[in-house]
């Protein structure tokens, strides 16, 4: 952009500093008007002052007299060129530089990429460490200028809902989600249940973690879409806990509880169950809890299609050829990333570097998730690609150079390798 901005400058002296210092040569100007009026006048006075009945040595005062006068004229008109008229024109050509460069920068400021760029270096910053309260708030802001004007972008809306999500803007977020759902194809299935868990929760904790009937059926809705999202699974048990659904709690955490490894998440949520049963038999309702006392994670037969498996897990060497080396500084950033072979927008899994980190090898699996359910784990198997990206965003643009490889399983894959060699046109 300074590059830019100072081969303009340079035209804009060219084509308004030249002409200005330049004297024009084919009309004139009117102090040459006056001059040649001063003139005449002076030559009327010479040959009047001839046909006086004077003495010559009187007449010959009164032409030095005369003289003088023209030459007074003369000058004070020449200064006037030489002073006046130059500095007007340099004030005004360096007027018009500083308005056209003014302008320009004002234009590509709305018009450009410069937020977006800045919003992808504040996201970035944000993943390698925790941004001050002054530089979330500008990413907020410039994730909602992003949002705006390029809403069809669905990764810009995402991030500022859970932008505005994790700053306790709730009703905005949810506002957010609700607009990104309205534009999400329906045969997205994954991102659908991603964003409506997304915006149920911010709706949830909107009204003070009151809940609803309406709330919900937005969460049985999402997991319609997706059975096995575990944090749809986790507010869908919430909800229906805390409308006194006791089997319906009891049946969604069920289902997450066999998706979880021991540990003090499981033993949270066993506690969570063990209410709903205590419950249950307060109602007289007997419940059955022995595969809770037993440890059996097997779900039964009308639950076992939304079990999910957690072996997800692809590893990728990736690389880049020389030319790419030349062409890229070593602080350009490189993603990789796996996309579902349906064509969801959203990636299921993320892994941010920069050049000077290759070679290398990764690891993909479910803790690269950018929502929870959207991740490798939810689908059978995945496109993944090696980008070298010159923005900074994980958007393919002009420019990029990537390595790609379709159809790979998410379980039991071989190890891949990917040679950044193509460059996107």
């Amino acid at each position: 952009m300074i590059i830019g901005l100072s081969i303009l400058a340079i035209l804009l002296i060219v084509v308004f500093a030249l002409p200005a210092l330049r004297q024009p040569v084919s009309a004139k100007r009117p102090d040459e008007v006056q001059q040649g009026e001063n003139l005449r006048l002076y030559q009327e006075r010479v040959i009047d002052i001839d046909s006086m009945e004077f003495s010559d040595s009187e007449k010959a005062e009164l032409r030095l007299e005369l003289d003088r006068e023209l030459l007074q004229t003369t000058e004070a008109a020449q200064g006037a060129l030489l002073t006046d008229k130059p500095k007007q024109r340099r004030v005004f050509t360096l007027l018009m530089l500083i308005i056209v460069l003014g302008t320009t920068y004002a234009l590509y400021q709305f018009w450009g990429a410069s937020n977006e760029l800045r919003t992808s270096e504040l996201l970035g910053y944000s993943t390698n460490a925790e941004l001050s309260e002054l530089e979330s708030q500008e990413l907020i802001e410039r994730l909602g200028k992003a949002t705006d004007r390029a809403p069809e972008n669905i990764e810009w809306p995402y991030f500022y809902g859970r932008m505005l999500q994790a700053e306790g803007k709730f009703n905005e977020a949810a506002l957010v989600y609700k607009q990104l759902l309205s534009q999400l194809p329906a045969e997205h299935t994954a991102d659908r249940a991603a964003i409506m868990t997304l915006m149920t929760q911010a709706r949830f904790f909107a009204t003070d973690q009151q809940a609803s009937d309406s709330l919900y059926r937005d969460a049985t809705s999402a997991l319609a879409l997706v059975p096995n999202q575990r944090q749809t699974l986790g507010l869908a048990g919430i909800l229906a806990f805390e409308l006194g659904y006791y089997e319906k709690a009891i049946e969604h955490w069920r289902v997450l509880w066999s998706q979880l490894p021991q540990g003090m998440e499981a033993m949270a949520l066993e506690n969570g169950i063990r209410r709903a049963a205590t419950e249950l038999e307060a109602q007289n309702k007997a419940v059955d809890l022995t595969w809770l006392e037993t440890g059996n994670r097997q779900l039964p037969e009308s639950q076992a299609q939304t079990a999910v498996s957690s072996n997800a897990r692809i590893e990728v060497a990736v690389d880049v050829t020389s030319e790419v080396r030349q062409q890229a500084s070593p602080s350009t950033i490189v993603f990789v990333l796996a996309r579902a072979e349906q064509g969801p927008p959203m990636p299921l899994a993320v892994k941010r570097m920069t050049l000077s980190e290759l070679p290398t090898t990764v690891i993909l699996d479910d803790s690269m998730a950018m929502a929870a359910g959207v991740n490798l784990s939810s689908v059978k198997q995945v496109t993944v690609t090696a980008r070298v990206s010159n923005s900074g965003q994980p958007m393919a643009q002009s420019g990029d150079w990537q390595a790609q490889l379709q159809g790979i399983p998410t379980e039991g894959s071989a190890p891949l390798s990917l040679m950044i060699d193509q460059q996107i046109q």
